[in-house]
């Protein structure tokens, strides 16, 4: 008992509550440690939104590749790169059902996903597709599956390419498809 009393009084044990000297000095370091934090956080901001969109970008394109296989049917991404004329389409990209195999969106094709644009201070800087990897650019800046799920095709040729995206810290980030259908996110 006597033990008790005298390590209250020598270490303040029997105080209740906290001074305002002590309230005061906490919430100046919690200040501190936010000022200093928030610059760092931001900067990690930009590299962030492009690997969301990046990875935003691939699990949509495999979900149109499912939805090829399971339904037996021909989907196509269409991109509309940042330099696309109309502007208020630039920016983004749309996926739909192609039943006739002309690569256009015509009326009545089911769209299997609405018009989605890229997050604030990320651009969809280009879309470059090829038939088979030629290097010969072809009239579209779309890709797509087939009911078997490889990349789609003009002709015979497969259409495989980049999609190229770049944030505000000009770091870009290169999405590739190849003819297996599979999909692939790279930073040069």
């Amino acid at each position: 008992m006597v033990w008790k009393t005298l390590c209250r009084r020598t270490y303040g044990l029997d105080k209740r509550g906290f001074t305002t000297v002590e309230l005061v000095v906490t919430a100046a370091v919690i200040v501190a440690l936010t000022a200093i934090s928030v610059p760092i956080i931001s900067s990690f901001a930009p590299s962030y939104n492009a690997k969301q969109a990046a990875s935003k970008i691939v699990s949509q394109m495999q979900l149109a590749r499912v939805h090829a296989i399971k339904n037996r049917v021909t989907t196509i991404v269409a991109f509309y790169p940042e330099s696309f004329i109309p502007a208020d389409q630039a920016n983004s990209f749309l996926i739909y059902e192609d039943n006739n195999s002309n690569w256009v969106q015509d009326a009545g094709e089911n769209i299997l996903l609405s018009r989605t644009y890229m997050p604030p201070k990320v651009n969809l800087l280009s879309a470059t597709f090829t038939p088979n990897g030629s290097g010969e650019l072809t009239e579209t800046t779309s890709c797509g599956f087939d009911s078997q799920g490889v990349a789609a095709r003009t002709g015979a040729t497969y259409v495989i390419g980049n999609v190229d995206l770049k944030n505000d810290k000009n770091q870009t980030r290169t999405i590739s498809l190849n003819a297996s259908g599979k999909t692939k996110i790279s930073m040069p």
